[in-house]
């Protein structure tokens, strides 16, 4: 008798264990910055001095009941912790807590506005000149070197004297500075964009240019933006102060952090809080910046994935 041989049944196959899920690119980029301490605390620091910009009105009246551009000559040079001047008074009696409060809404405000009109114009010639190339790109970069090589202070000198500053008016000068070196970081990142698969594809499909810029060149070279505009920050409230002492900024019957600081040097061994107070700030506030820029680098540039 022959006796069967066995046959080899296969086993079901047991359950996957359930795996992690394929994490983008932008999730992979924010857990990296959650991770980096000191960028976080550096973003509430600037977080923190935004809100206070927004609510300086709300605040002054709290904690002061002062008017920033209140004179008061029998009050002048107070020590801080006087009565009604936590901060102390200027040399025209004029209470230094309400002004750094109102002081914060002019130079965060030239701050991010300076940002958002560098970013913006910079992405557009950007994208223009490397998505075309040619012509256009030789014209256009030809005027960015035009741009970088004048001296910074001089253009900001000439700007400041041909238009009267104010907080749009100072904003836009030194924007109009800072836009070329994002033009050339845009542009080179979307040289390097535009010939890829995706990109030859999508122009095969009978895509438009401008949907080409706005839909997939923009996406790819926004990771660039959000580098250069958070190290940018820090670069234009240090800018906005200088021109202020300078007194090529912002008058200074409206109290800014920089135009605080004007003439204070005089009173410096006198009177030592009318430059402590707006020069720790402007330091706190650039250092946050920077730090927080270099933390949205390390997490947001694709060379460190």
């Amino acid at each position: 008798m022959i006796t069967p041989l066995p046959i080899d049944v296969p086993e079901a196959p047991a359950p996957a264990a359930p795996g992690r899920t394929a994490r983008g690119y932008w999730q992979e980029a924010s857990e990296r910055l959650r991770r980096n301490r000191i960028g976080v605390a550096s973003g509430l620091v600037l977080l923190f001095f935004v809100l206070v910009a927004i609510t300086s009105p709300l605040l002054a009246a709290l904690f002061t009941q002062a008017d920033p551009r209140h004179i008061d000559l029998l009050n002048t040079f107070l020590p801080p912790l006087s009565p009604h001047h936590i901060l102390g008074t200027d040399d025209l009696g004029r209470d230094e807590l309400t002004r750094m409060l109102y002081g914060a809404q002019v130079s965060m405000g030239i701050g991010f506005l300076s940002v958002g009109v560098a970013l913006t114009v910079g992405a557009a010639v950007g994208l223009v000149a490397g998505y075309y190339g040619g012509l256009i790109d030789g014209l256009l970069m030809r005027f960015v070197d035009m741009i970088l090589a004048v001296p910074a202070i001089f253009l900001f000198i000439l700007m400041s004297i041909l238009f009267k500053p104010n907080t749009i008016t100072l904003a836009l000068i030194i924007a109009s500075v800072g836009w070329g070196s994002i033009a050339r970081l845009v542009r080179g990142e979307v040289l390097s964009v535009r010939t890829r698969e995706f990109m030859v594809a999508t122009r095969s499909l009978g895509a438009s240019d401008a949907g080409l810029i706005l839909r997939h060149l923009l996406p790819n070279v926004l990771h660039v933006l959000i580098v250069f505009g958070s190290l940018y920050l820090g670069q234009v409230v240090l800018i906005e102060a200088a021109l202020d002492f300078l007194g090529l900024g912002i008058s200074p019957a409206t109290p800014s952090w920089g135009n605080m600081l004007t003439n204070s040097e005089t009173f410096f061994f006198h009177s030592s809080w009318l430059v402590i107070w707006p020069g720790v700030t402007i330091f706190v506030t650039v250092l946050a910046a920077n730090l927080f820029g270099n933390a949205i680098r390390d997490a947001f540039d694709p060379r460190l994935r």
